[in-house]
């Protein structure tokens, strides 16, 4: 089993790299080696899935993958030469450069266009990895162009946690998943006892080391709870983030700026507010209707997918999860539509990961609920 370990996306500026790249490991963390020279080493496998994300096709020269090779904490392997290395792309070959500790991927071509279908992998294989826990840095150069211009070296760098062969954390939950506003959750969670963790969730990061479970109370909004192992040398440490999450039915709302455009004429008490939750995988083939009074719709993407709602003044907007590379991990948007009384709302999906399912929420300013 693999776990993501960070993606580079793809940037704007000059040296930015043109292709964006999603890095895994097997096994999920890698294990350093024991310390014990005589001992076996642990073997481990990293693969990195390359796209290009832009429509516009990039030229590719080459890749260098620098490594590092030896026996300190920031080294990933013993022995660069007992790496396997292999490239998907048709007509690319590999040679390692031993005295730079670079794995150099190149075309039988002067380059290849790489597009927004030309997907591939990097994969090293059989890597002895190196017996002390720390985290090493993998140094990846694209030399890459677009258009005419001139091939230009772009770098990535990827930090690859190595972990005490006896380290786990697993099994972080949060119970109940869904809960009214207001009510408490229990988190539980398992690992070892080799290691500092903490607790983050909004406003609040809490030393839980010596615990394997934690009531929250009070929750008020959808939340994510993240739970954080560091271990190794401080000087440089290892660090491991599972993700837990929470639905809070009838949420508090927060809303910081809001930008109306066209006008919106706000009308009746707060007592007139209702409030109506629509499940919207319930509606797959997509829902258009017509607001009967002026609202807020909230839409909360369940799934990793993509959404298109219409409404007005705001129009058409896609709503879409995101790869956040600081998490390792999607991340589900929520998004605010204020409607205006009398025009049409849509919601249709572009794109669905798993079952595409969202919550569509609908708060009337005027009494009157949505008809799906």
């Amino acid at each position: 089993m693999t776990l993501v370990v960070q993606m580079q996306n793809a940037g704007t500026t000059s040296s930015d790299p043109l292709l964006s790249y999603t890095v895994t490991t097997t096994p999920s963390p890698l294990k350093a080696s024991p310390e014990n020279p005589t001992a076996p080493e642990e073997i481990g496998e990293i693969i990195i899935a390359v796209a290009r994300q832009s429509g516009t096709p990039a030229d590719l020269k080459s890749i260098r993958l620098k490594v590092p090779a030896g026996t300190m904490s920031p080294d990933l392997a013993t022995d660069l030469a007992k790496i396997t290395p292999r490239i998907s792309l048709t007509g690319w070959s590999v040679h390692l450069e031993a005295a730079a500790k670079e794995f150099v991927f190149t075309p039988t071509a002067s380059h290849t266009p790489i597009g927004p279908e030309t997907g591939f992998t990097i994969q090293l294989s059989d890597i002895p990895v190196s017996r002390k826990v720390g985290t090493a840095p993998i140094t990846l150069t694209e030399s890459s162009r677009t258009g005419t211009s001139a091939f230009q070296d772009r770098e990535a760098v990827f930090n690859i946690g190595k972990f005490p062969a006896d380290f786990y954390m697993r099994n972080f939950l949060c119970e109940p998943s869904i809960i009214a506003n207001g009510g408490d959750v229990e988190l539980t969670w398992e690992r070892s006892a080799n290691a500092k963790y903490d607790l983050l969730y909004p406003g609040v990061e809490r030393d839980v080391t010596d615990r394997t479970s934690l009531r929250i109370e009070g929750i008020k909004s959808d939340t994510t709870f993240y739970l954080r192992a560091t271990t190794g040398d401080p000087t440089n440490p290892v660090t491991r983030i599972l993700s837990a999450q929470v639905t809070v039915i009838k949420p508090d709302l927060e809303l910081g700026n809001l930008t109306v455009h066209e006008g919106l004429q706000l009308t009746g008490p707060a007592s007139a507010m209702v409030w109506q939750r629509i499940q919207y995988s319930e509606y797959a083939g997509g829902l258009t209707t017509t607001a009967g009074t002026d609202g807020f719709l909230v839409v909360d993407i369940n799934t990793r997918g993509c959404l298109k709602v219409y409404s007005q003044p705001r129009g058409s907007v896609l709503v879409e999860s995101t790869f956040d590379p600081e998490l390792g991990k999607w991340v589900n948007p929520s998004a605010t539509f204020p409607v205006v009384k009398g025009s049409e709302v849509s919601i249709e999906i572009v794109k669905a990961g798993q079952d595409g399912a969202a919550d569509v929420v609908w708060f009337s300013l005027g009494g009157v609920k949505l008809e799906v």
